[in-house]
């Protein structure tokens, strides 16, 4: 009898290979909490070609006992042949006017909020996706980014005037959210499985008007 059939012999009926992947499942499986919830809302759920859209990212459902973050990099994407921003830009970057860090972040002695940068995130060749780089700092190791429902930050967009009635949607690309914690002036990242991304509500575009054009009788 060979070695490897005395191996099988051995184990056979035995719960050693239950026991060994229950013991690997355990190593792998990740059932800690999400540390906040994070989800993009417009200021309307229904627009017109050309009308200017207000959008929000929110920050919230924070545990209890969490000590607050010293760095957000969150990236919003949208459909860059429904909507448009370039009004809002200045090479690419917006300009102050164009958006609006939330009241938690808005202390620029405390907080170093870089003004939001459009397409700095590639989806690929065959998409019109394009995506919005949020990114916010603690100025110090002693301050943290509070975690209490909160929102991070206002910006425009604006929906292109000859776009055909659709629906979109604006969202977290949550694949790429980084976050650094901040417990006890220890810092240390957590990615995407540990942000829960909300769905986001589409956002309804109706047809442009049409316009009739006609000569009134002799």
């Amino acid at each position: 009898m060979n070695r490897m059939s005395i191996f099988k012999k051995y184990f056979k009926g035995s719960r050693f290979l239950t026991l060994m992947f229950s013991m690997m499942r355990e190593v792998t499986v990740d059932s800690t909490s999400p540390a906040m919830t994070a989800t993009v809302k417009t200021d309307k759920t229904f627009y017109v070609p050309g009308e200017e859209v207000t959008v929000q990212v929110l920050l919230q459902d924070f545990a209890p006992d969490d000590q607050g973050y010293s760095f957000f990099n969150f990236i919003v994407q949208y459909d860059s042949q429904v909507f448009d921003n370039s009004e809002y830009l200045e090479q690419s970057v917006y300009k102050e006017t164009g958006f609006t860090p939330g009241s938690e972040v808005s202390n620029a002695f405390q907080f170093n909020f870089l003004s939001p940068a459009d397409g700095s995130i590639s989806f690929g060749a065959d998409t019109t996706m394009r995506g919005i780089d949020l990114q916010v700092e603690a100025n110090s190791k002693h301050i943290c980014i509070p975690a209490v429902n909160q929102t991070l930050v206002t910006f425009k967009l604006r929906v292109k005037e000859h776009t055909l009635a659709s629906s979109s949607v604006i969202s977290l690309a949550n694949e790429f959210t980084r976050i650094r914690a901040c417990e006890a002036n220890n810092n240390f990242y957590l990615y995407s499985p540990d942000i829960t991304a909300l769905p986001s509500e589409p956002v309804a575009i109706a047809a442009a008007p049409s316009v009739s054009v006609f000569s009134a009788g002799a």
